[in-house]
């Protein structure tokens, strides 16, 4: 007997609840860390770490329709493109907020969020969403790292692994 090919493995795994399982609980820890950076080592979240944490927040969203659409093609197919898209923000706003803490940004980052008056995201959950600081820095995390470059070349990674399990998706639907 043949054993699988890595595409087959990789659709396989992606029509489980582990997979999406997987994705909410790593949103949900990039949330916790976040957090923990803010209210307990007193790092206040910048107007870009704001828009990551929504981004984030995406994709938590992502792996909860996964969660409950994944025994459809349909509903991963939809789940999988949420995970790409809020990715893409993802890694848009940190790849911005790491060319600002090295002084290659010619923007302006302020202070205010951008949210529309109708959705005060800040006056709701100010303790999450609410803008502390302005952007230029980002503290140490793990490996030499500061966060931001870990979140961008963390996010980069995740995202090139999504499209291609959307690209499997896809091949695997049409064979």
């Amino acid at each position: 007997m043949e054993s699988p090919s890595l595409p087959d493995k990789i659709d396989r795994w992606m029509a489980t609840p582990w997979y999406w399982l997987a994705i909410l609980l790593g949103g949900i820890a990039l949330e916790a860390i976040a957090l923990f950076y803010q209210h307990v080592l007193d790092e206040p979240p910048c107007v870009l770490c704001i828009h990551a944490r929504l981004w984030t927040f995406g994709a938590i969203v992502a792996g909860s329709l996964g969660l409950i659409l994944y025994r459809r093609w349909p509903g991963r197919l939809f789940s999988q493109g949420v995970l790409i898209v809020s990715l893409a923000g993802l890694l848009e706003r940190s790849y911005v907020a790491l060319r600002v803490e090295r002084g290659t940004y010619d923007g302006v980052c302020g202070m205010d969020p951008g949210y529309p008056d109708w959705l005060p995201l800040d006056d709701w959950f100010p303790n999450v969403l609410q803008v502390w600081t302005m952007c230029g820095y980002s503290p140490d995390f793990l490996f030499g790292l500061t966060m931001v470059e870990a979140l961008t070349y963390g996010t980069a990674i995740l995202l090139v692994l999504a499209l291609a399990g959307a690209v499997v998706m896809a091949v695997k639907r049409t064979s």
